[in-house]
């Protein structure tokens, strides 16, 4: 074997070992990108669900229309009669959970009832399946028959979200 086959044999081993070098690289590169593809996707997807419940008490469903200085104040009485209504069942249907609860002046803990509403602490709309939660809080408003005026209360509206498996 001569001098010059023995050089080109070096820089073809040292070329191979290159290659596999990137090759293992990059095989990293790619399985930890992958990796926190699930957790990129989770965040985006939260993101999306938290504006979603800062933007519900803007739909025409809940909207309080009362006042134009209120634009994230949820009508009470809109949202007792919505889930009293058969035609809403399946409106929300990426939906798990969809409750608006009275978090002051607390009355005590219990689902509204023709029987007990206004006297009531939460309305419960959707409540199915697994899912994930988050809250914003907002104004709930209503016409007090006792007062004869509109009266505004802090509440929570609630919304949870199927997870991603």
């Amino acid at each position: 074997m001569s001098k010059g086959q023995f050089k080109i044999q070096q820089m073809v081993f040292i070329i191979v070992a290159i290659i596999i070098l990137f090759g293992i690289v990059s095989v990293f590169f790619v399985s930890i990108r992958f990796g926190s593809l699930r957790g990129d996707v989770e965040d985006l997807r939260k993101d999306a669900v938290l504006s979603q419940v800062r933007k519900i008490a803007g739909t025409p469903e809940f909207n309080w229309i009362a006042s134009d200085d209120c634009a994230s104040c949820i009508d009470l009485d809109k949202v007792f009669l919505l889930k009293e209504r058969n035609t809403y069942r399946g409106f929300w249907t990426d939906t798990s959970l969809l409750r608006v609860s009275r978090v002051y002046p607390l009355e005590e803990s219990s689902e509204c009832t023709t029987e007990n509403y206004p006297k009531c602490n939460q309305i419960t709309l959707v409540n199915s399946g697994n899912f994930e939660a988050y809250e914003s809080f907002v104004s709930l408003c209503r016409f007090d028959q006792e007062l004869k005026q509109n009266k505004c209360e802090i509440g929570k509206i609630l919304m949870g979200f199927d997870t991603v498996k």
